[in-house]
């Protein structure tokens, strides 16, 4: 295990720095000029040229690189060693004047609780409802649960998050928006109940289409381990169904979604884009999405990094993740 894990981390680390080359070379020598923005329009043209070298913008591409990680990894390591008090920051948006990676944590910690409660109510709901559905196939509860989802999944989220925010606030008068209550002093248990209330809403609004897609497709993994040998030898050996479908069946049937588990943490920065902006959430998709509008390079390609090293960390937890639960899988 020790000698995957480190193979794997260096892997990884090569990939990264494929990665690195490639989303800065596309953000770089994208159209446009992403410094013009920031140019005093009242200063001359000699002027703008001194600003423009003092940023390096006339600098090789490849200066360009080495002078952007450099800083990066500057500022990341302020971050790492808990030295952010006493850290001059290298890299700075362009739109708010702000140093990025600092800004991009507490962007991360505001969008955090809305995906691990949104993953939690897609799990939770997803797995009793497609084992229930697989063992009473073609019953009337299948049925219906087959045709709930696919209304599900049929309409729009956004839609119907606007319609659950046009209800909410509007008919019943309970303020739904934003992290917490806007205007209201709150502390103790109030502040939680609030801050409860506000992540609950647009966590549950979000994982309606997630899970229906996830218990049609549980579904259909019971199913078809329900028809395999193996299956049809525990029945045959008389064990009760209990024993057959929740012990036997059940395990099998859930490996192919611990590799799922692997889309969580990148999940942070594109799987909550729309909601965030529904809900006014000012979290870390929607802090990167106006960047990108905005041309805030050095935002758009330290959330590129950053959302690749989540993701290789995360497929490398669910393969190991993948191991422990299956003995038949040899990482080595």
């Amino acid at each position: 295990m020790a000698s995957y894990i480190l193979r794997r981390l260096l892997q990884m680390g090569l990939t990264l720095f494929v990665v690195s080359i490639l989303s800065f070379l596309i953000v770089a020598l994208s159209p446009g000029d992403p410094y013009a923005s920031q140019l005093d329009p009242k200063k001359t043209d000699a002027d703008k040229e001194r600003q423009r070298d003092s940023v390096g913008y006339d600098d090789p591409v490849v200066q360009k690189y080495l002078n952007f990680y450099g800083d990066f990894f500057s500022d990341l390591g302020a971050i790492v060693t808990f030295r952010a008090d006493e850290h001059e920051w290298k890299l700075n948006s362009f739109t708010a004047k702000e140093p990025v990676l600092p800004t991009m944590w507490r962007k991360m910690l505001v969008t955090l609780p809305l995906v691990l409660v949104t993953t939690l109510v897609v799990w939770t709901l997803s797995f009793p409802i497609g084992v229930y559905s697989a063992l009473r196939r073609n019953s009337l509860p299948d049925r219906a649960i087959t045709v709930l989802a696919y209304t599900l999944i049929a309409f729009p989220g956004f839609w119907i998050s606007l319609l659950i925010v046009s209800f909410l606030t509007n008919t019943l008068k309970i303020p739904v928006v934003s992290p917490e209550t806007l205007g209201v002093e709150l502390s103790g248990p109030r502040w939680f109940f609030d801050a409860t209330w506000h992540v609950a809403v647009p966590a549950i609004v979000s994982s309606l289409t997630g899970a229906a897609v996830l218990t049609r497709y549980v579904k259909g993994q019971m199913l078809e381990v329900m028809g395999q040998d193996f299956i049809r030898t525990a029945k045959a050996k008389g064990l009760d169904s209990d024993t057959v479908y929740y012990k036997h069946a059940l395990r099998p049937a859930s490996l192919p979604f611990v590799t799922m588990l692997a889309g969580l943490l990148p999940s942070l920065f594109g799987g909550s884009v729309v909601f965030e902006a529904i809900f006014a959430w000012p979290g870390l998709g929607r802090w990167v999405f106006e960047a990108v509008f905005s041309r805030d390079i050095f935002i758009v390609v330290s959330s590129l990094f950053v959302g690749s090293a989540l993701t290789l960390i995360g497929i490398l937890i669910s393969d190991i993740m993948l191991s422990v639960a299956d003995p038949r899988v040899r990482l080595s």
